[in-house]
């Protein structure tokens, strides 16, 4: 009976666990999920991560000066600025971000290091962002945006490293 019921709570732990994995970056009531973890099918973590730095050569005007980090084969760490991204009553400021980015064959995970703009606000761990009504009336559509930036960056890396992405000439 004991290891019935041992089996049964490791049973519903890892179906737990696996339901809050998730493949997109969302606003909570405890602030942005901080990773993602993407499944690549049939890639060593060496063609991910060889893949993953050529995206960052062709994603970024100048690669040497966001990449902040390098162990090859193992991670990456990108600081950049997505301009005028938060917005504030009419206002738009820019938001500093630094991500990072592992490998392991057959998978990437996408970290969220740190949002913050020049004034040092944290905007990846603000609760209710997307809910409170004070935040919304001064935000607006900020909260939306960060998640829309950050999966739509997150979908060009996925794409760049199955080939998936459309080349036009």
């Amino acid at each position: 009976m004991k290891a019935l019921f041992t089996i049964f709570l490791f049973c519903f732990v890892s179906n737990t666990f696996a339901q809050i994995q998730t493949e997109k970056f969302e606003y909570s009531a405890t602030g942005l999920n901080k990773s993602i973890v993407i499944e690549i099918p049939s890639k060593t973590k060496e063609e991910i991560f060889n893949k993953t730095m050529n995206w960052v050569k062709e994603t970024w005007t100048n690669p040497d000066i966001v990449l902040k980090m390098k162990i090859d084969n193992e991670k990456i760490r990108v600081g950049s600025i997505a301009k005028g991204l938060i917005k504030v009553k009419g206002y738009a400021f820019d938001l500093n971000y630094i991500i990072e980015i592992s490998f392991k064959d057959n998978k990437y995970k996408f970290d969220i290091i740190s949002l913050t703009t020049e004034n040092t606000a944290d905007y990846l761990n603000l609760p209710n962002f997307k809910t409170e009504k004070r935040m919304i009336k001064n935000f607006g559509s900020t909260p939306t945006d960060i998640e829309n930036y950050f999966n739509a960056l997150n979908q060009n890396l996925k794409n760049y490293i199955l080939g998936t992405s459309e080349e036009k000439w």
